[in-house]
C-alpha cells in the first residue's frame, strides 16, 4: 500500500515549481518549509508537472476512529472506541502518541501499524519504539519494517472508510482497528491539537489482571 517513490530530479537552476519565475535555488529552496514540500513531492513525482500537482494539493485533516479489538486480560463486555483528528503532515508516530493518550496506555512498549489491514504483514508494517526510534530487525529472515516516525499520514493514500491495524506491546498484544471515518480540507498542515471528538465505552487497564490482583 505504501507509495513507491519515483524520485523526480529537480535541478536547483531550473525555474521554481511555485511559478514565481525565479530559479529554484533563489526562491523556495531558501525557505526550509517550502523546500521540504518540494523535495517531498519530487520523491513521489516522475515529471515536473507531477511535482507541481502534488505541491498544489490542499492540506488535509483525517478523522481516525480507533477501536480496541484485542486485549489479553479484557473480556470485551463493552466497546472501547475513541475518535480524534490528525493533519496529513503528522506521522504514524504522532498517531501512536494520540492513541496512547486516548486509551490511557503507558507508552512503554514497541508498536506497529499494518496499513494493509493484515496482522503481522511485514511488507506493510511501520514500527517504532516509545520515543519514536525505528529499530530494524537484524535477523535477516523477514522484510524489515518501515519507520512510523518518518511516515506522514498524507503519504499513505488513505481513503474514507479504509481500515488498518495498530499493535501496541509485542508481548501482551493490544490490538486496535483504525478506520478513516473522514477526510476534509484543512486551513494548514499544522499539527492538530489532541482532542477526543467521540468516545464510546470506558478505558480499561493496560494490565487488567495484574491491577485487579493487587487491588485486593
Amino acid at each position: 500500500m505504501s507509495h513507491q517513490p519515483a524520485m523526480f530530479k529537480l535541478n536547483r537552476n531550473e525555474p521554481c515549481p511555485c511559478g514565481s519565475g525565479k530559479k529554484y535555488k533563489k526562491c523556495c529552496f531558501l525557505d526550509f518549509d517550502k523546500a521540504y514540500e518540494i523535495q517531498r513531492a519530487a520523491k513521489m513525482a516522475n515529471s515536473l508537472d507531477g511535482l507541481k500537482t502534488i505541491i498544489s494539493q490542499p492540506p488535509l485533516c483525517y478523522q481516525m476512529q480507533v477501536e480496541l479489538i484485542g486485549h489479553p486480560y479484557f473480556e470485551f463486555e463493552h466497546d472501547v472506541i475513541r475518535t480524534f483528528e490528525l493533519s496529513g503532515k503528522e506521522t504514524l508516530y504522532d498517531l501512536h502518541l494520540k492513541i496512547q493518550y486516548a486509551f490511557d496506555w503507558d507508552n512503554d512498549h514497541m508498536f506497529s501499524f499494518y496499513t494493509s489491514n493484515e496482522y503481522r504483514d511485514r511488507d506493510n508494517e511501520y514500527s517504532g519504539s516509545p520515543d519514536g526510534e525505528h529499530l530494524v530487525s537484524s535477523f535477516g529472515f523477514s522484510q524489515p519494517t518501515k519507520s512510523a516516525s518518518a511516515t506522514e499520514i498524507r503519504d499513505l493514500g488513505f481513503a474514507e472508510q479504509q481500515e488498518f491495524l495498530y499493535l501496541f506491546d509485542y508481548g501482551d498484544e493490544l490490538v486496535h482497528r483504525i478506520t478513516v471515518v473522514g477526510i476534509t480540507e484543512a486551513d494548514s498542515n499544522e499539527r492538530v491539537p489532541f482532542r477526543v471528538i467521540s468516545s464510546v465505552g470506558e478505558n480499561v487497564g493496560q494490565y487488567c489482571a495484574y491491577e485487579e490482583e493487587h487491588e485486593e
